[in-house]
Parts: structure tokens; C-alpha cells; sequence
């Protein structure tokens, strides 16, 4: 998300390490890094060319896209950081621009957005600061935009008031109610019930966790048979927990692969054989397979082609959509985010 990027900025910069604002209070028993006994696999391979990386979209001013999700019609639901909008945008027509579909009162920004039903989805809504890289606890909430009528509707889930930093959003497979999300300064796994709104904590673990350095733990969340894959931005680490039938977890958490500062895993899709497509600062979308193999698809760190990827997601709706990897970036100081196109025909 947008914070990581700048907090990567503050990080890396010359002599500004001392300038960080680490004003971040976590529980000791929540700063615990991957155990070195623990089991990863750590492999660093050339990048790909960037020539298949297509510029869809920019915003002109400083929007900070966050999160998308693909609609069945090849469309795209976006939202950012420091927006409380949702965005609808058609990839596919020339000169493709996003519009502005729904905002949700009362916040300052959206992150994770899922579909929980044909064309209806799963919005999460609250306030952030990109000054202090803190989100306001008590001010989360999930939202509902239905896609199926003309003019697309919106409502209130549930407010989750004791949710820290509520960021990447999954469905659970084998229920049409349940989705689990990040919250991200805390390292826990919330579990919604969509119909009811019912919330609670599904699943709780060290390896979810932030660090004093990072503020920013579990993010990124995809579900893939019958396990839940995560990706933690502060402690570099891609892992998997089993699930039960109501999302919690049948058994530990495992870590599969690793990344060192300065680039950050932020969020994720996953193919059909189980690879995830991640979106890594600065510049970077990064292929990890089931046994934790990892390769730089595009970008080499430097390609400013993309400017601080934050999600990744595939298209749907034919053949040339369902091999070609959207993603969102939250541009810069300088310049707004990014909607790109990247064709895995050609990487």
C-alpha cells in the first residue's frame, strides 16, 4: 500500500534512518521474527524484460491505488489508500478511464476488495495517514458495492471497531458467506460473515505479526485448496496455514519463501496451479510457487515502468484477460497511481 512505499523511502534514504517516525507500540509477544529453524526457501533469479508491462491508466494527481478485483465482463473494481472512492474501469477500451462508482461516507481511504457474489463486492473502508504510516483503530468497516443494477449501490456490513489496520481481503472456499481479512498492525486474521455481519478473530499467529521497523504485518490473503496463503510486508515472509470449514486454521503456520528489505511483498493473486503473483516494492511483480520458488517476472527494481506496485490480480472474461496480470500502484510524490497491464505471453 501506499505507506509501505513511503516508509521504503524513509528507510533507504541517506542518513534518514534516525528521521523514521517509530512512534509504533506492538505487545513484545507480537515483534517476533520467522524462527531460523523454521523452513524457507530464499531464491533470487533475474528479472524478465519489461517490455510486456502496458500503461492502462494514470491519475494525474497523487492517488494512491491500493487494491483491484476483476468483474466477470473483464471490467476492474479499484480503490486507494487515501480515497474513500470506488473506482469502476474498463481495461479494455481505448483511452481507458477509471470512474467513480461509489463513496463511502465518514473515512479517508479503502484497501482490500473482494467478490463475495456475482458482481457484488466486499469493500474494506477506513481511515489512514500517510504522514505517521498509522491507521485510526475503531475506524475499519466492510462494505458492500453491487455491480448489478445500473448505477452501482453500496451498504454498510459491519463496522469491525476493533479491527487495528483491516487491509487484504479473501473469499473462504466451500462457503458463500465467509471472508477472512489482514489486519495488518496487530497480526490477526478477522473472519466476516457477509449475511450477518458477524465478526471475530479466525486465526491469531507470531508470523502474522508487524515489527518495530515495518508497522505493517499480514497483507495480502488468497485462498487456494483449502489453505490460506499470506504475505507478511514486515517480516519479508510468503507462508500458507490449513483451514477449517469456518476459516480458522486446522494447522500451523508454515513459511515458504522470503525477501529481504529493501523490497516488500505487499499484495497477491494466485493462478490455478497454486503460483502467486505478488506485487513487490519498489518496482517489482514477483512470481512464488507452491515450494516457495521465486522469480522476478518484470521490473528489476529500478523499472519505472511501474512506481511502487501494491496489488496484483488476473483479468477474467477471455482467453487474452485470463493471461494478462493487472496491477495497481501508488505512484509517488510526483505522480498518481498506476493501472498496468502486464501479458504473460510475453515476460
Amino acid at each position: 500500500m501506499k505507506m509501505l512505499g513511503l516508509l521504503l523511502t524513509l528507510l533507504f534514504a541517506p542518513f534518514n534512518v534516525l528521521t523514521l517516525p517509530l512512534s509504533f507500540e506492538f505487545p513484545a509477544d507480537q515483534l517476533l521474527l520467522q524462527p531460523a529453524s523454521s523452513p524457507f526457501i530464499e531464491t533470487e533469479t533475474a528479472a524478465a524484460p519489461s517490455s510486456a508491462v502496458k500503461l492502462v491508466y494514470q491519475f494525474q494527481d497523487r492517488v494512491a491505488l491500493e487494491n483491484l478485483a476483476s468483474r466477470s465482463n473483464g471490467h476492474l473494481v479499484l480503490t486507494a489508500s487515501n480515497q474513500p472512492i470506488v473506482y469502476a474501469m474498463n481495461p479494455n477500451t481505448r483511452n481507458a478511464k477509471p470512474i467513480s462508482v461509489f463513496r463511502v461516507p465518514g473515512v479517508t481511504g479503502l484497501t482490500g476488495v473482494v467478490e463475495t457474489a456475482p458482481d457484488v463486492f466486499a469493500v474494506v473502508a477506513g481511515n489512514w495517514s500517510t504522514e505517521t504510516f498509522r491507521a485510526t483503530p475503531g475506524s475499519f468497516s466492510v462494505w458492500s458495492v453491487d455491480f448489478n443494477t445500473p448505477q452501482p449501490t453500496g451498504k454498510i456490513i459491519a463496522s469491525i471497531p476493533e479491527a487495528s489496520a483491516l487491509n487484504g481481503l479473501t473469499t473462504l472456499e466451500g462457503s458463500r458467506d465467509i471472508i477472512l481479512g489482514a489486519d495488518s498492525a496487530v497480526g490477526i486474521i478477522r473472519r466476516l460473515n457477509v449475511t450477518s455481519g458477524e465478526h471475530n478473530v479466525a486465526i491469531e499467529s507470531p508470523l502474522f505479526a508487524p515489527t518495530k521497523l515495518v508497522p505493517l504485518g499480514v497483507n495480502g490473503l488468497c485462498t487456494f485448496d483449502g489453505q490460506l496463503y499470506f504475505l507478511n510486508s514486515a517480516q519479508g515472509s510468503y507462508g500458507r496455514v490449513p483451514l477449517k470449514a469456518d476459516g480458522s486454521a486446522a494447522g500451523e503456520v508454515q513459511i515458504l519463501a522470503r525477501i529481504n528489505l529493501p523490497t516488500i511483498y505487499d499484495d497477491f493473486d494466485m493462478d490455478w496451479a497454486g503460483t502467486a503473483w505478488v506485487a513487490t516494492h519498489a518496482n517489482m511483480l514477483t512470481q512464488i510457487t507452491v515450494e516457495g520458488k521465486q522469480r522476478n517476472t518484470t521490473g528489476t527494481g529500478s523499472d519505472t515502468a511501474m512506481i511502487q506496485p501494491t496489488s496484483a490480480q488476473f483479468g477474467r472474461g477471455s482467453k487474452e484477460a485470463e493471461n494478462t496480470i493487472y496491477m495497481t500502484t501508488a505512484g509517488n510524490n510526483t505522480v498518481g497511481g498506476q493501472v498496468l497491464a502486464i501479458n504473460l505471453c510475453l515476460t
